[in-house]
């Protein structure tokens, strides 16, 4: 249900930015202003998506500028060509190897990539198949197609480290844990097979348990999950009392992952909690500060151990952050933010403000300028079948 009432909401914020005009004037079917560099933000690497948004740029005269090159033009320091995009691809989902890299290496593009070092994983051995080994007979679809439901939802740091290499990607943080932390004693969920992995880890918040935050599986099935907020929003923890966890995680260790099969699963779970008061405490502003603090300079600090390369971006989770996050990433080095949509600013410009560069949904790409353009019908009409489950 949270899932239908996310996209009804998404499929009306479209009609409402285009009445409000936060988008820019090519989205409508106008001009691409000369020296405008729009940016579009990705997340899984679909093939046939990605093609045919690569093959539009490409056949249009468009290319592609790094995140320093973007920067470089921001600043004054460098005019843009005509035509110039930046393309970012926002988690390091695995689909970036298997897919995006050939398809941006036939057509020539580049890509920038923010990654969440705290979720990612080291996988030595004989690299993931891509859509080259694929088409050659060396891999079978089924392996690549199903790679994201799997350990290999994330990029390792093996790939990363070989990617760097290609010069198609550079590599940017999204912050260490793309977390979320409890803001209040409202309970909202549980801790399921699904909520535990992939990308659905990243909604499940933060759980405190003997002084350290767990992520992803490593938080035990039927923990209570609490009114929640992003970590580097100007929210302040709060932390519950580990006592509230025991009934629930007892309850759902008896019945494993069947448990959660059951139709009765989560009324069981909050039975277990009916009458039972949330006890904690709400954590101070310095240890907000500290822990937004880590959050942007471990995650620096890691992908330039395994890129070699230079970290100077930073791309908040749900293009949350306050005056705290925002302060600390400059004190920690990053010279730009990246975000969703930015009130007032369909496009960022050179001058603008590098703490919030706007940045436009993929499904945009198409309505460049140029031979084949789409129109903005159509693209919505895909976007909202694809929101609805229809495509």
């Amino acid at each position: 249900m949270r899932g239908f009432v996310r996209s009804v909401k998404e499929a009306w914020e479209v009609p409402r930015d285009l009445l409000l005009l936060r988008y820019p004037p090519f989205v409508t079917g106008g001009p691409l202003a000369r020296g405008d560099v729009p940016v579009f933000v990705l997340h899984s690497a679909e093939r046939r998506a990605l093609e045919r948004q690569l093959l539009h740029l490409s056949e249009n005269g468009y290319h592609t500028l790094s995140s320093e090159e973007y920067l470089a033009v921001l600043l004054g320091a460098r005019v843009a060509s005509d035509r110039a995009v930046v393309l970012t691809f926002d988690d390091g989902r695995g689909s970036l190897w298997g897919v995006a890299q050939p398809l941006l290496s036939r057509f020539g593009m580049r890509a920038t990539v923010f990654l969440v070092p705290g979720h990612m994983r080291s996988r030595p051995g004989p690299h993931s198949p891509t859509w080259v080994d694929v088409d050659a007979g060396r891999a079978d679809l089924s392996e690549l197609l199903g790679r994201e439901e799997g350990e290999g939802a994330l990029l390792s740091w093996e790939e990363v480290a070989q990617l760097t290499k290609t010069g198609l990607f550079d590599f940017q943080s999204h912050t260490l844990t793309h977390g979320r932390i409890h803001v209040g004693p409202e309970l909202v969920g549980f801790a399921t097979p699904r909520t535990r992995r992939g990308y659905d880890a990243f909604d499940q918040p933060l759980i405190r348990q003997d002084e350290q935050d767990l992520l992803g599986e490593d938080v035990s099935l039927g923990t209570p999950l609490f009114r929640s907020a992003p970590r580097t929003s100007e929210a302040l923890r709060f932390f519950e009392d580990p006592a509230i966890r025991r009934s629930c995680v007892n309850t759902a260790a008896r019945g494993g992952e069947a448990f959660f099969r059951r139709p009765d699963w989560a009324a069981t779970l909050r039975g277990g909690l009916a009458g039972r008061r949330v006890q904690g405490r709400v954590e101070t502003p310095d240890e907000r500060t500290r822990a937004i603090r880590h959050e942007l300079v471990e995650s620096k600090r890691l992908i330039e151990e395994h890129t070699g390369r230079p970290v100077s971006s930073v791309c908040y989770p749900w293009h949350s952050f306050g005056p705290t996050a925002s302060s600390l990433a400059r004190e920690a080095g990053f010279r730009a933010s990246f975000c969703g949509k930015v009130e007032g600013v369909p496009l960022t410009r050179p001058g603008g403000d590098l703490q919030r560069i706007a940045r436009l949904g993929e499904d945009y790409i198409e309505l460049l300028p140029g031979k084949g353009r789409a129109t903005l019908t159509s693209v919505l009409r895909r976007k909202w079948a694809r929101r609805f489950g229809g495509a």
